[in-house]
């Protein structure tokens, strides 16, 4: 009998209501450190879904409703693989979840579908399924550059390689993040933040890349690429089996892995949407 997405959801997932403002939702995701998370209405029934990203996108707007997707929910008794096609279908990662009423009860995510991906498809060869191309950047490269090659190209995520092609580290939004410096008050969209706010609100806003680096209020020193990458990133190589990937990328909530082919040289990077198509 197929696993049904009841079995694999994560339950009672913390939600943002409408109508409220895209600062609250800021907030809520930071707070709980979270990427996604469903928007329902007075009543607790589904509205949408609201990701870091679709607020990256739609930085201007100030409303919840305005910059939330509103794709069609899924049922806890779908079975798992349609969980994975709909995620390919969105390019997203995030579904919520329904009951009968409608009434939100759970969010499915790559994260709680990669165990049962790595019992089904876990002995193929990851040169045997289809991985993204990577974009390397060269270790030399000027943090302002980087910064407008990730806006650009709305990638987040770059491999490191030397002047020999060989890949020498990883570097992502928020390691970009972590060194680019703005006032406190600049952040919020709605005006100063109050002083007795709890601690994590600014600590968590500041590594909220998307939300205020596009507002352009920020300072990025004169670093290159190389003092702020990951020096030893965890990879896998193209010939490895499938399980390989999915057990390190579990064990580190990881999205994606570098693939690398000899002479340690990138051969493509491994998003968790390309194993969904697996199923």
């Amino acid at each position: 009998m197929p696993i049904t997405v009841a079995e694999v959801m994560t339950k009672n997932p913390i939600t943002c209501f409408v109508p409220s403002s895209v600062e609250k939702a800021v907030k809520i995701l930071t707070k709980n450190n979270i990427t996604g998370m469903p928007i329902v209405d007075s009543e607790g029934k589904y509205a949408g879904v609201l990701s870091r990203r679709d607020i990256f996108k739609n930085v201007e707007e100030t409303q919840t409703a305005i910059v939330m997707r509103t794709p069609e929910p899924i049922r806890e008794t779908d079975p798992i693989s349609k969980a994975a096609k709909e995620m390919v279908k969105e390019g997203k990662r995030h579904l919520v979840v329904v009951n009968e009423s409608r009434k939100v009860v759970g969010i499915v995510t790559p994260q709680n579908l990669l165990p049962e991906a790595a019992k089904l498809f876990g002995d193929k060869k990851i040169s045997e399924i289809f991985v993204d191309k990577v974009i390397p950047v060269w270790n030399e490269t000027p943090l302002k550059v980087l910064f407008n090659v990730l806006r650009i190209s709305g990638t987040y995520v770059f491999v490191v390689i030397d002047t020999e092609g060989k890949m020498v580290g990883l570097v992502t939004d928020r390691d970009i993040f972590d060194k680019i410096e703005f006032t406190r008050n600049s952040v919020s969209s709605e005006g100063r933040m109050d002083e007795d706010e709890d601690p994590w609100t600014w600590t968590g806003l500041k590594n909220f890349v998307q939300y205020a680096v596009q507002k352009n209020l920020v300072n990025i020193p004169d670093y290159n690429v190389d003092s702020v990458m990951i020096k030893e990133p965890k990879v896998s190589y193209k010939n490895e089996r499938l399980s390989s990937a999915i057990s390190v990328m579990l064990k580190g909530n990881f999205n994606q892995i570098p693939i690398i082919e000899g002479d340690n040289k990138p051969f493509g990077m491994l998003y968790d949407l390309n194993i969904m198509r697996l199923f």
